[in-house]
């Protein structure tokens, strides 16, 4: 039989007792699992903040033994050593019985406090041993009213007076619909009031942090209108009021006396903040834009949510937390690919989003490992899910900035195929200009049309028009990293700047993009590009709307030799070109 000191460590014992301990274990195995004894040793703090190895667990599947049938039950009969692993249980429908053993080796009464860190418990029953005999009944949980605990508080608090040389043998039973977590730590008041310092100022700063987040959305968004920013503003206030709900304050601040609500509200919050998750996800990625498919998923997700938000009055917790617990791993996991394909598609918010949600689903999956009992109850484990939520926000706050960028560049964009207008061109060509004169560097210019458009758009109709221009700008955006930028120029026509490159990289680009467009299967009628390019290498311009003239006119020359090829500027004087002629239809 092992024996703990008040900080974990192991007593000393004699070589005879170690010896006799030893053949006792190899000669009747089952008494190896004897309950460990928890020392209060004189003149020093008690702060035990585990007692997974010191303690014994029982599970009761019926859920009929009483305190009685348990105090009889040596090792052997069904108690075994806990560990780290196994204390977390995890979903359970049993009932679990816990035993220990607490001595006191100072020559006057002690008391401590025995802490169970895990607040959402259904029923915790502590059977404290009378000197008389029989047993005192702490008899608490969330499915009961908060005032049943003997010690306000958000976990569970168990104070414990020892005589002064006495040693007791207590038994505590956790039964819940949710996860069974018994994490059990030993403290003496000072220790307590620290350790309360320090969880106060921890949950201080996180829903600080989540308040802060709110507020400068909910403020952004009634100065902006921006649907984002009211779906972050729901997100935000949605999970931040579930863990208040999952780290017990909401049971102590705001309903103590509805212990129903505090769980029926629990998947409410999740499913609410699940479903304003997918929310804003599709409005900051524009998935419509970019991920349509994608787009469709996501609706699918939130409608399984909603259903399961529905069904919370009508079905037992017991049968809608696990479903609600896998659908939020699948939704995050899905989340993170969504932002992957979004930021592959040239979405710019994705960038801080894939980062956001990485974090969020690494938080997510340790939790959700510790509540199905496949991972220890730890600080990190425990907590994971804080520290992943709160990181996340403020990553995804970031996303909102970027938004913030966008919405001031939307006078600058083209709406139909997301990339830069008239205006932005006519802006940027000069400025590259300059710059690549200046610092002597290469700078190529590409203009290209649909071929036959006009006939095309007579013979199908507008809408099938807009997709073939759609589809021509989604293949220039898959071409258009930075400091490339691509651009409609009007109508059917595009451009694209393409800075610190010469005539030859040119060439191979204007190449893929005609064979992209050539290429593409979709459900409308096929279409050609031509493709004109010049570059400052193949030419003396005197200023970029000479630069301009030059492409026009190879795309022009590549619309005379046939359409859907692509022709480059040169062997002439650039500055002594014309305007730009009428080009033969498109």
């Amino acid at each position: 039989m092992a024996i703990v000191d008040a900080r974990g460590r192991v007593a000393n014992l004699s070589k005879m007792n170690w010896l006799l301990a030893a053949l006792v274990s190899l000669a009747f195995p089952g008494l190896a699992c004897a309950t460990d004894i928890i020392i209060l040793p004189a003149n020093e703090p008690v702060h035990l903040p585990s007692l997974s190895s010191a303690i014994e667990l029982l599970e009761d599947p019926g859920g009929q033994l009483t305190v009685e049938d348990v105090a009889r039950r040596s090792g052997a009969t069904g108690f075994v050593a806990a560990t780290p692993k196994s204390a977390n249980v995890g979903f359970s429908r049993s009932a679990w019985w816990v035993r220990f053993t607490l001595r006191n080796s100072e020559d006057q009464s002690r008391e401590v406090y025995l802490e169970q860190g895990y607040p959402l418990i259904d029923l915790v029953d502590l059977y404290e041993p009378l000197a008389q005999g029989g047993w005192r009944l702490h008899a608490t949980g969330d499915r009961r009213p908060f005032d049943t605990r003997d010690v306000e508080h958000r976990d569970f608090l168990f104070p414990l007076t020892l005589p002064a040389g006495a040693e007791r043998t207590y038994y505590m039973r956790f039964a819940s619909q949710g996860p069974v977590d018994v994490s059990l730590s030993l403290l003496d008041s000072r220790s307590l009031i620290e350790s309360m310092s320090r969880e106060q100022l921890a949950y201080g700063l996180y829903f600080g942090c989540v308040l802060m987040l709110l507020v400068w959305s909910g403020l952004v968004f009634v100065a902006v209108r921006d649907p984002a920013f009211f779906a972050y503003f729901a997100y935000v206030a949605t999970f931040g009021l579930y863990m208040t709900v999952n780290t017990g304050f909401a049971f102590e601040y705001l309903w103590p006396n509805s212990p129903r609500w505090g769980n029926t509200c629990l998947i409410m919050l999740l499913g609410l903040a699940l479903i304003t998750a997918l929310q804003f996800s599709t409005t900051i990625l524009r998935a419509r834009d970019y991920t349509p498919r994608l787009e469709r998923v996501a609706r699918g997700l939130q409608v399984v949510a909603a259903v399961v938000v529905a069904l919370v009055p009508l079905l037992p917790y017991a049968v809608l937390i696990q479903p609600m617990a896998l659908l939020i791993l699948v939704s995050v996991i899905f989340m993170l690919a969504f932002g992957i394909v979004s930021l592959l598609a040239g979405s710019r918010p994705a960038v801080f989003y894939v980062v956001a949600w990485s974090a969020f689903l690494a938080g997510s999956v340790i939790f959700l490992l510790k509540n199905f009992g496949l991972v220890p109850h730890t600080f990190v484990s425990q907590h994971s899910w804080q520290l992943g939520s709160l990181l996340e926000m403020i990553l995804l706050s970031m996303t909102l900035s970027s938004r913030m960028n966008e919405l001031k560049n939307q006078s600058r964009t083209d709406p139909l195929t997301l990339l830069g207008n008239r205006r932005l061109f006519d802006d940027r060509l000069p400025l590259e200009f300059e710059q690549a004169r200046t610092m002597n560097r290469p700078l190529s210019l590409l203009m290209l049309d649909i071929d036959n458009f006009k006939a095309y758009n007579d013979r199908h109709g507008h809408s099938i028009g807009d997709e073939a221009i759609k589809q021509v700008g989604a293949a220039l955006r898959r071409h258009s990293r930075k400091p490339v930028l691509a651009c409609r120029y009007g109508g059917d026509e595009f451009c694209m700047i393409l800075p610190g490159i010469g005539a030859d990289a040119a060439e191979v680009i204007a190449e893929r993009l005609r064979a992209n467009v050539e290429g593409h299967r979709s459900a409308s009628p096929s279409i050609t590009v031509s493709v004109g390019f010049a570059s400052l290498a193949t030419g003396d311009y005197a200023s970029h709307e000479k630069l301009f003239d030059a492409a026009d006119a190879a795309l022009y020359s590549a619309k005379e030799a046939g359409r859907n090829r692509v022709a480059g500027f040169q062997g002439r004087r650039a500055d002594d070109l014309p305007p730009s002629p009428p080009r033969p239809p498109a």
